[in-house]
């Protein structure tokens, strides 16, 4: 039987962790795929930008300039080589999401735990998978009358700490989050509410700055503080799977001792 999920605990819980070295680690390694993302991201859309441009008549193309202002880090480089580029960064996003995961519900004091990178591969494949899957049924949900849709997020809540903690596949992993989240639904409704308002009002701060900034700053400050909002909501999140799971968690570790004996 699963543990009830206490909100108190879980926020202080993944506040120690996102103190903690461990943190830090993972905060800059988010931070630099941020960056990343951002320049490979505003590269692609003002290559596209530019290629749609190229086929409107010379009139309209006065306006590329207004259009393009949203692109403060966007580098002259092929449209081709930016899509490449993205895709490969979503894959190491996920893979990174994963090594996280592991890491913040790792019971060593090490960084970055050894255990970190067992089949990662197949793991982060699972986990596109059922990315894919959540966002399309969620997608469709808002579609209808968005209710339908915010309780699908609520339900794939701990999908990502499924399959990277308990090794399960798509499917399972999306019947055990909902498992989970029914059981403690109040408090990962409570849970989910305050990591999304944090996002929410995190991305808009600069928006309200008394000064203006420049583009890039402000770009590269709201995709710096993003980063670590995120890497605190991981290790919430992940805290949070570990305390709802945690009589499951000792009956497995049960398991693997006797089956060594």
């Amino acid at each position: 039987m699963c543990m009830a999920l206490q909100i108190g605990r879980a926020f202080q819980d993944g506040l120690d962790e996102f103190l903690s070295e461990r943190g830090a680690v993972f905060a800059g390694a988010f931070i630099v795929l941020g960056l990343a993302n951002g320049i490979v991201w505003a590269s692609l859309s003002q290559g596209l930008l530019d290629m749609f441009l190229e086929m409107l008549p010379s009139s309209a193309q006065a306006n590329q300039a207004s259009m393009g202002s949203n692109t403060a880090l966007a580098l002259d480089i092929p449209v081709a080589v930016a899509a490449v580029g993205a895709l490969a960064l979503f894959v190491v996003s996920e893979a990174l999401n994963i090594v996280a995961i592991r890491a913040f519900a790792s019971d060593t004091t090490d960084p970055i735990p050894d255990s970190v990178g067992r089949r990662l591969g197949k793991t982060v494949a699972v986990a596109i998978a059922a990315g894919v899957f959540t966002a399309i049924a969620v997608g469709a949900g808002f579609l209808l009358l968005v209710i339908p849709g915010l309780v699908l997020a609520l339900l794939f809540f701990f999908v990502r700490q499924e399959i990277a903690l308990n090794d399960s596949g798509v499917f399972e992993s999306i019947s055990n989050s909902i498992s989970i989240v029914t059981d403690n639904l109040l408090a990962t409704f409570v849970l989910a509410i305050v990591l999304a308002v944090l996002g929410l009002v995190v991305g808009l701060v600069f928006s309200y700055l008394p000064v203006s900034l420049p583009p890039m700053v402000l770009t590269t400050a709201s995709t710096i503080l993003s980063s670590v909002v995120g890497v605190f909501s991981i290790a919430v999140t992940t805290v949070a799977y570990l305390q709802a799971t945690e009589s499951d968690h000792d009956v497995a570790r049960e398991t693997e001792s006797l089956g060594g004996l």
